[in-house]
């Protein structure tokens, strides 16, 4: 109770202390939005092209399974830089905060910190399902379902990848004002060094995610 009690006052005392410009700030709410922004703008792109490129499919011979996979395998090239782009931000912003214990005064909060990953991840996993509904109606895993049902599943799921992606673009920006506009000294977690842990996370998932695009799509 006596070790709990004196790192609860050394805490105290040091946000009490604490001094952060709103330039910090405002660096660390950019870098922590730009790991979900980045692969936003991908899949955005992505779901785009491949749209495109199914409507200039105009017969048989073009819609060849090896033309099909050949082009999302292209396409998905933004996507895959995207989530290796955002991972190794996320995990140099892990790294930070893990040595940096002034830096985590500047940085963004716990919410933040965990809603960034979701945001960076929902239009990445519409596009991949949208992607692989293609590879199985094209390799005949789906069965008896038609390929009209298949064509209209995959349209609905590369156009949520497009709403979504312009869409953590304003999530983005609102959860940086919101993080902006909470004062250091009412955050609970302002030294908290589980965020470190938070980020880290992130950027290892991001990795795998990018490396499940190259090699499965």
């Amino acid at each position: 109770m006596t070790i709990t009690l004196f790192d609860e006052t050394s805490e105290a005392v040091e946000l009490s202390q604490a001094h952060v410009s709103i330039v910090e700030r405002l660096l660390f709410c950019v870098w922590a939005g730009l790991v979900s922004v980045i692969p936003a703008l991908a899949a955005t792109y992505s779901a785009l092209q491949i749209t495109n490129f199914f409507r200039s499919l105009k017969n048989a011979e073009e819609a060849t399974n090896a033309n099909v996979f050949a082009h999302l395998h292209t396409l998905n090239t933004p996507m895959v830089v995207a989530l290796g782009i955002s991972a190794f931000l996320a995990l140099g912003f892990a790294l930070v905060l893990a040595i940096e214990p002034k830096r985590r005064l500047a940085s963004v909060g716990l919410p933040f910190s965990i809603s960034v990953p979701i945001l960076a991840a929902i239009p990445a996993f519409f596009l991949w399902f949208a992607e692989t509904t293609t590879i199985d109606g094209f390799s005949g895993k789906l069965g008896n379902t038609s390929i009209a049902s298949t064509a209209q599943t995959v349209s609905l799921l590369l156009f949520a990848a497009l709403v979504w992606g312009l869409l953590v673009l304003g999530a983005a920006v609102v959860c940086a004002i919101v993080s902006l506009c909470i004062p250091i000294k009412k955050r609970t977690d302002a030294l908290s060094l589980p965020r470190a842990f938070v980020w880290a996370v992130t950027g290892m998932l991001l990795l795998v995610f990018a490396g499940a695009y190259f090699v499965l799509i």
